[in-house]
């Protein structure tokens, strides 16, 4: 009987210096659910992190990527092209408003920019980052540039009223990764 009292005693103190002890409990295994939601956080943060990072060439383009960068002027000369476009379309809404009648006005607001040609605009996904510049960097909150695709093929520069404006799904999570990142 001595044994087993000898047993509980030494199985005693370890099981106190265990209690007393800062060391936490190793962390259990993982199911397979909580492995599923932790790989969906991480490819949120890379993808919110890549937006941000893309954004900020468009917000700062020669802090971001240099002077003398070909892909900061290129972006700079982008953003000039939108502004014109902008103040084109305003132009020419404001002379309809002064000067058009019912019968007798401008009716297609479709602007010729070099925009429209742009691979990483009208395929690749890059003009919502044009889109959100204009919105926040330059105030522009009436309407949204938008490319549309015209019968042959071709794309052209339209303003749309901002209340009328259709995102689809990645647009608006781009934007509200941009306004979250920067503008809050």
């Amino acid at each position: 009987m001595s044994e087993i009292a000898s047993a509980f005693s030494a199985f005693g103190k370890k099981l106190s210096r265990f209690v007393q002890s800062d060391a936490a409990a190793p962390e259990p295994p993982l199911r397979a659910d909580k492995l599923t939601q932790r790989k969906i956080m991480e490819a949120d943060e890379a993808f919110s992190a890549a937006v941000a990072k893309t954004y900020a060439k468009y917000r700062f383009p020669y802090q971001m990527l240099g002077e003398h960068s070909h892909e900061a002027r290129s972006i700079a000369r982008d953003e000039d092209a939108l502004v014109a476009a902008y103040r084109l379309f305003c132009a020419v809404r404001d002379a309809n408003e002064q000067f058009g009648t019912d019968q007798t006005r401008i009716k297609d607001d479709v602007i010729a920019s070099p925009l429209a040609g742009k691979t990483a605009y009208t395929q690749g996904g890059d003009f919502v980052y044009l889109q959100c510049w204009l919105r926040y960097e330059q105030g522009v909150t009436d309407v949204v540039p938008q490319l549309a695709q015209g019968k042959e093929g071709l794309y052209t520069l339209q303003f749309v009223p901002s209340a009328a404006f259709r995102a689809d799904y990645k647009t608006k999570e781009i934007t509200a990764v941009i306004q979250d990142a920067f503008y809050r």
